[in-house]
C-alpha cells in the first residue's frame, strides 16, 4: 500500500509546469555590450542564482537518487562505425592516444583529444578531469614526434617504440593492473583445481600459473605482451577465462577484465601508429595544446530534497505526461527499496554529500569549442576521443550538444557538473537549458528504473572490455 502523503500524485492531475521562469531574449551579441553593465550584471547574478537552485533541490537530489538505486543505467555501448574507414580510423586514433596520456589509475586523469583544424595545419588538443602536467604533456609531445616519421616500413619498429615509452610512463597504472592480473590468476588457479581435468582445464591452468608466478625475470612490457597475446582468438585464454566465470564480478570474471585491461597498453600502442598510417592527414598536427581544468567544486543537495519518495513525487509533479498506473507502480516499488525503517536509499542519497563535483576532460574540450566561432573540427567530425567510455552524465551532455556519441559504460556518477567557469549571461543561460534537458532524461530514467528492474543491475566495470570498448582494442 502506498503511503497517503505520496497518494495524491497518483489520484489527481499533475501540477502544471512552473511559469517563474525569466525568458531571457538572446540579443544580439552589438546590443549586449551596450547594455549597462550593471543590468548584465543583475541578469547574470540572476541566472546564476536560478542554476545554483536547479543543483540543489533537482539536478543533483536527482542524480543522487538514480545512483543510490542503481550503479550503472544500462551496459557497456561501444562507439558506432560510421562506414568510413577515414573517419573511423581518426576516432580510433583520439582514443587511443588518450588512453596512452592516461598515465595513472584514477578518474582524476582520465584523458580526452580533439582535432581542431586550421589553414595549414592542425591542432590536437587535450584535457583531463583535473589537468595534466607538464611530464605527461612532454611524454604525449614525444609520441607525436615519433608517429610523424611513421612509414608502412617501420612500422613494427615504431609500434615496439611507442609502446616501451607507455609502458615507462604509465608505471602506476600497467603496476596496479599486474598485482591485480597475479592476484586473480592465483585464486583462479586453485579454484581449478577442484574441477575435473581435461586439455581445456590444464592449459587455463598452465596460463593462470604464467601470470600468477611470472618469474623474477620477466619485464613489465613481457608481462604486458603476455596478456596481450591471451586477449588473441587464436590463443584463447581471455575468452575461456571468462566462460570459466559462473558470476559477474567472480575471480574469473575479474581476471579476464584485467587481462584485457593490461592488454591494452600494447593495443593501443599498435593502434595509434596504424591510424597514423591509415589517415595521413594526421600528420598535419603541428602543436598538441592543453586546457587548464576547472576548479573542484563542492556541492549540497538542499535540505528538503532527502527524500527518494518526495523526490520522486517532484519527478511526476514535473513530467509532462504519464500513466497513473505507471506512477502507482514506480511509488510502491520505491517504497519496496527504501522501507520505512531501514531507509538503505535515503541513506545512500544522504552519503553522497558534499558532492565534489568535476567538469569531466570531454566537456571541456566539448565547452572549448562551442564557446569559439573560430574553432572548427578537422572534417566537421564533432568527436572527442576519450582514454575511458563516457559516465551517464557526458553521454547525455554530449548527446543533448549535438557531438558525436561516443562509448560510455553508462556508471552514474553524481560528482559531475557542466562547463561553468567564467560565464557571461548568454552561456549562463545555455548552461540553464542543459542542465534542464539533463534532469529531464534523469527523470525518465528514474520511471523506467523503477518500472522495469526487480533487481540492482549486474556488476559492471568502467572500462569496458573485448566486445564493448571505445575503440578496437
Amino acid at each position: 500500500m502506498i503511503p497517503q502523503q505520496w497518494q495524491s500524485v497518483v489520484d489527481h492531475s499533475r501540477r502544471p509546469p512552473s511559469t517563474s521562469t525569466p525568458v531571457v531574449p538572446r540579443s544580439p551579441r552589438a546590443l549586449r555590450s551596450q547594455l549597462p553593465q550593471r543590468t548584465s550584471l543583475s541578469l547574470l547574478e540572476s541566472l546564476q542564482a536560478e542554476i545554483g537552485q536547479l543543483e540543489t533541490r533537482k539536478l543533483y537530489p536527482r542524480l543522487s537518487l538514480y545512483r543510490a538505486l542503481t550503479e550503472f543505467k544500462s551496459n557497456n555501448t561501444p562507439r558506432r562505425s560510421t562506414g568510413d574507414q577515414t573517419r573511423d580510423s581518426r576516432r580510433t586514433f583520439l582514443d587511443s592516444f588518450s588512453y596512452l596520456c592516461d598515465v595513472k589509475k584514477g578518474g582524476g586523469t582520465v584523458r580526452a583529444a580533439a582535432l581542431q583544424s586550421l589553414d595549414l595545419s592542425d591542432i590536437l588538443w587535450l584535457a583531463a578531469n583535473e589537468g595534466i602536467v607538464d611530464s605527461t604533456l612532454a611524454y604525449a609531445k614525444t609520441i607525436l614526434r615519433r608517429l610523424q616519421a611513421v612509414s608502412t616500413q617501420n612500422r613494427k619498429q615504431l609500434q615496439d617504440t611507442i609502446f616501451e615509452l607507455a609502458v615507462v610512463q604509465c608505471s602506476h597504472r600497467v603496476q596496479y593492473y599486474k598485482g591485480k592480473v597475479q592476484n586473480y590468476a592465483k585464486w583462479c588457479r586453485i579454484a581449478l583445481k577442484h574441477v575435473q581435468r581435461d586439455d581445456n582445464v590444464q592449459s587455463l591452468r598452465r596460463a593462470f600459473r604464467k601470470l600468477s608466478e611470472p618469474g623474477p625475470n620477466m619485464e613489465m612490457g613481457e608481462y604486458i605482451k603476455l596478456c596481450y597475446e591471451m586477449r588473441s582468438a587464436g590463443n584463447g585464454i581471455y575468452q575461456r577465462t571468462k566462460e570459466a566465470s559462473e558470476n559477474e564480478g567472480d575471480d574469473f570474471s575479474n581476471l579476464a577484465h584485467y587481462i584485457w585491461r593490461l592488454g591494452a597498453t600494447r593495443a593501443h600502442a599498435n593502434s595509434v601508429v596504424e591510424s597514423m598510417i591509415a589517415v595521413p592527414s594526421l600528420q598535419r598536427i603541428s602543436e598538441i595544446r592543453t586546457l587548464a581544468p576547472p576548479t573542484i567544486d563542492d556541492k549540497t543537495i538542499h535540505p528538503d530534497c532527502h527524500s527518494p519518495h518526495e523526490i520522486l513525487q517532484d519527478i511526476f509533479a514535473e513530467t509532462n505526461s504519464y500513466n497513473p498506473l505507471q506512477a502507482k507502480n514506480a511509488f510502491m516499488r520505491l517504497f519496496e527499496l527504501d522501507p520505512p525503517r531501514q531507509r538503505p536509499i535515503r541513506q545512500k542519497v544522504v552519503s553522497y554529500q558534499p558532492i565534489r563535483t568535476r567538469v569531466h576532460a570531454e566537456l571541456q574540450l566539448a565547452d572549448m569549442f562551442s564557446r569559439s566561432k573560430n574553432m572548427m573540427f578537422v572534417d566537421n567530425d564533432k568527436y572527442i576521443g576519450c582514454s575511458k567510455p563516457a559516465c551517464y552524465f557526458c553521454y547525455n551532455w554530449l548527446y543533448s550538444k549535438q557531438y558525436v556519441r561516443p562509448a560510455t559504460h553508462y556508471k552514474i556518477i553524481v560528482g559531475c557538473r557542466g562547463p561553468d567557469h567564467d560565464l557571461n549571461a548568454n552561456g549562463a543561460i545555455i548552461n540553464r537549458d542543459m542542465y534542464s534537458k539533463i534532469i529531464r532524461q534523469i527523470d525518465q530514467d528514474i520511471i523506467d528504473f523503477l518500472g522495469r528492474e526487480s533487481t540492482p543491475r549486474r556488476h559492471q566495470f568502467m572500462s569496458t572490455e573485448a566486445s564493448s570498448q571505445t575503440t578496437s582494442m
